[in-house]
């Protein structure tokens, strides 16, 4: 269910407190392997859940290996007589596609604790191959027949070593004692029958060894790779998990403490992007997302996102960790669910103005405050409750050379462009926010933007010079005459004709009445019927 962002469980109030309440057992568990690690110099934990997960799939796909070598196999001895006569020599090989399947659920089902699992599955590892070279020399075909075969063996080591990303010294150790299941099978399969030759042994053991020596191989690129993988995915003591969005320089993603519960969003821009802009613009694009953060992490309102962290990773990468919400950006909740009651509408934008009330008083201008830079989501017990967001265009009042060169510029979302922001010479402050609220309130209670334009240039012009049809006029009959008189009013063209701050905007809408109405039940109501 959620958007750009997700599951948030930081409150509003004693965050620093709630996030070392946070700790569970996962937490526990990557802090006691951290030592571990660093006192045994064994692999890092995230190396080792993805040698778990390799371990799943290289199982999985040794099960589905098997269980079409046996349908194949008892078509071909389709016959009551022969089946019946054959089954013994597979016997060890349904086994084998047992164990596999069987390895390949713990793996699912016990993620949290790889040092248990991955033990478990090198034991597992040899016996599948054990069972391997039992079921190749239970067949009935001549020994030096059976030698200009590939074995079983050989190829299940060969599997382990492409998925399993364990160091490569660890492999090959543990394939060589699997390559020795292969005449050790042959001991077995053969401890009642004729004795083979040492020549012949010698034949049989061959390809199992040479897959040993390709394994090595292959598991020394494997485990660099993931190694460099696993470095790369962290930021600070932040692992990126999931991404979540991209826009034109940066990227979104869902990460995990290490050390706490506590899922975050991380916004990172990569040195490959910066790059491609040039030297010139590449350094304007680091300062607008330096700007970006410092000013989110000014501000208290808790309608504004959190900011937890901010740095620069090794490689160049610049990124800002944030608080992680579970909700809806304004723009998806009205595509998915349509416009939306007055009364609601008018309970979330007072939120939206305590943010951009405390934003203003600080001197900035957010100059972005479209729908998708709005979230409404559970934050704790609280629902429909409304963040600020994405102050990558934030203007600071008392404004630097630099600033006041970019102002000369158009910049943000034509879509919600107040007249002085297309004006080159026409001041930008704090009512230029209070348009764009405007048009987010038109968005909510219609499902239609103020003006729709198949360019941008139109679309600028549309917003400085024409007048916006109210929304009573285009079939919204719902809208009450008070609430859309106010919305009107802020898209007024003169700013003097707007409310003159967000505070005096909250005011007026609290004076509309509307906002008891959608009170704790019907919020509840909704947002149990969203999840469905």
């Amino acid at each position: 269910m959620s958007g750009a962002h997700g599951p948030s469980d930081a409150g509003a109030g004693d965050g620093a407190r709630a996030d070392v309440a946070l700790l569970d057992v996962s937490a526990a568990w990557d802090a006691a392997d951290a030592l571990r690690d660093a006192a045994r110099r064994e692999l890092p934990i995230d190396v080792r859940r993805a040698a778990v997960a390799g371990l799943g799939a290289a199982c999985l796909a040794g099960a589905g290996v098997i269980a079409t070598y046996l349908v194949v196999f008892g078509l071909a001895n389709a016959s009551d007589d022969s089946l019946v006569s054959a089954l013994p020599r597979v016997k060890p090989l349904f086994a084998a596609g047992l164990l596999c399947a069987a390895m390949a659920g713990i793996t699912r089902l016990s993620a949290k604790n790889p040092d248990v699992v991955l033990r478990l599955g090198l034991v597992h590892y040899i016996v599948v191959a054990l069972l391997l070279g039992v079921t190749r020399h239970a067949q009935a075909w001549p020994a030096l027949q059976a030698a200009r075969a590939w074995s079983p063996v050989g190829v299940w080591i060969l599997l382990f070593g492409a998925l399993v990303p364990l160091r490569p010294i660890t492999v090959f150790g543990w394939s060589l004692l699997a390559a020795l299941m292969d005449p050790f099978g042959l001991l077995v399969a053969h401890a009642n029958r004729a004795p083979v030759s040492s020549v012949d042994r010698l034949l049989l053991s061959l390809s199992p060894f040479c897959a040993a020596l390709i394994a090595f191989a292959t598991s020394s690129v494997i485990y660099g790779l993931t190694e460099r993988i696993e470095k790369a995915r962290k930021f600070g003591s932040y692992r990126l998990v999931q991404r979540l969005g991209a826009g034109g320089m940066a990227e979104v993603w869902r990460a995990d403490h290490r050390m706490l519960a506590r899922p975050a969003a991380v916004k990172l821009i990569r040195p490959a992007v910066l790059s491609n802009y040039g030297e010139k613009e590449s350094a304007r694009l680091v300062r607008l997302f330096e700007r970006e953060v410092q000013a989110t992490a000014a501000l208290r309102s808790p309608h504004t996102i959190q900011v937890y962290d901010f740095g620069v990773a090794r490689d160049g990468t610049f990124y800002y960790v944030m608080e992680l919400l579970d909700g809806f950006d304004l723009q998806t909740l009205v595509e998915r669910f349509g416009k939306q009651p007055p009364e609601r509408v008018v309970y979330v934008l007072r939120q939206v103005c305590h943010s951009l009330h405390e934003a203003h008083m600080r001197q900035f201008v957010h100059r972005d405050m479209k729908p998708g830079n709005i979230y409404v989501c559970r934050y704790g017990a609280d629902l429909d409750f409304a963040k600020v967001l994405d102050f990558g265009l934030v203007l600071d009042r008392r404004p630097t050379a630099e600033e006041l060169d970019e102002r000369r510029g158009q910049v943000g979302t034509p879509a919600i462009m107040a007249p002085e922001q297309v004006r080159f010479d026409a001041p930008v402050d704090q009512r230029t926010d209070i348009y764009a609220i405007g048009c987010v309130a038109y968005w909510l209670l219609t499902g239609e933007r103020v003006f729709e334009a198949e360019t941008r240039h139109d679309m600028l012009v549309m917003h400085a010079h024409q007048r916006p049809v109210r929304p009573s006029r285009r079939g919204h009959k719902d809208v009450p005459d008070a609430l859309e008189q106010l919305v009107m009013a802020c898209l007024d063209k003169n700013p003097n004709k707007r409310p003159q701050s967000a505070a005096e905007l909250s005011a007026r809408l609290g004076a509309l009445g509307l906002e008891g109405a959608w009170d704790a039940e019907k919020r509840e109501r909704w947002w149990r019927a969203s999840s469905g």
